[in-house]
């Protein structure tokens, strides 16, 4: 985890120049404390990177200095889309990994690129919760997101509803609700889990329908609704 932050503090500050130790811990989602040691390490390290103290001081990285380690590990490539969702990211237990992919993403731009594509973030912010705020426990959500990926079978408790096992295929956001896309004996069925109690892994796997497309299924499913 500290190696993935460390190489996010290089790629904002090679980006974006000097910014205050609070900036940082801002945009890393980390402690000011936790900024400064890494800075410490840096230096220990031999990394040309400094930090003034006093007004209009901060924490930058001296001319010339460049890091080039912008190819995405396998969780950055499986977060490539999630980048410009970063709350949901967040909800899915992907945010390190997707705030990682997007700083490498802007770092590989040119500038005058990477500057236009950051400024979306200025005037655009996507959130997925309800009015009545978050209610599903991030755990939870997480624990049926790897499930999803891992074709593993999970049993869901809903409400006062009796526990049910699923075959998840995939995650869905609605008018900010949460829903279980699940395969039954010979069906795709929607499971909205926004008042999820709980949830128990299982050692069961299964294989999806071989033509099951997640995009086509749920827009079927919403012109039925209508």
């Amino acid at each position: 985890m500290r190696a993935a932050r460390v190489l996010d503090m290089l790629l904002v500050l090679q980006r974006r120049g000097r910014l205050t130790a609070r900036e940082l811990a801002e945009t890393l989602e980390v402690s000011e404390r936790t900024i400064l040691r890494d800075v410490e390490a840096f230096s220990e390290a031999g990394v040309p990177i400094v930090a003034t103290r006093g007004a209009g001081g901060g924490i930058e990285l001296l001319d010339g200095f460049q890091t080039h380690l912008t190819g995405l590990t396998t969780d950055e490539a499986l977060c490539l889309f999630l980048v410009g969702q970063p709350q949901v990211a967040h909800r899915l237990g992907l945010g390190a990994p997707t705030r990682t992919a997007r700083n490498k993403l802007l770092t590989a731009l040119p500038p005058h690129l990477a500057a236009e594509a950051d400024r979306l973030s200025t005037w655009f912010l996507s959130d997925p919760d309800p009015w009545t705020g978050n209610q599903l426990p991030h755990g939870e959500l997480r624990r049926i997101a790897r499930c999803v990926q891992e074709r593993r079978c999970i049993e869901l408790a809903i409400a006062h509803e009796p526990v049910r096992a699923i075959r998840p295929l995939g995650l869905v956001i609605k008018a900010g609700l949460w829903h279980v896309v699940c395969f039954g004996d010979e069906t795709v069925d929607v499971v909205c889990i926004d008042q999820l109690r709980g949830t128990r892994l299982t050692n069961r796997f299964f294989t999806p329908p071989a033509d099951f497309d997640l995009a086509a299924f749920w827009g079927r499913h919403v012109s039925m609704r209508d």
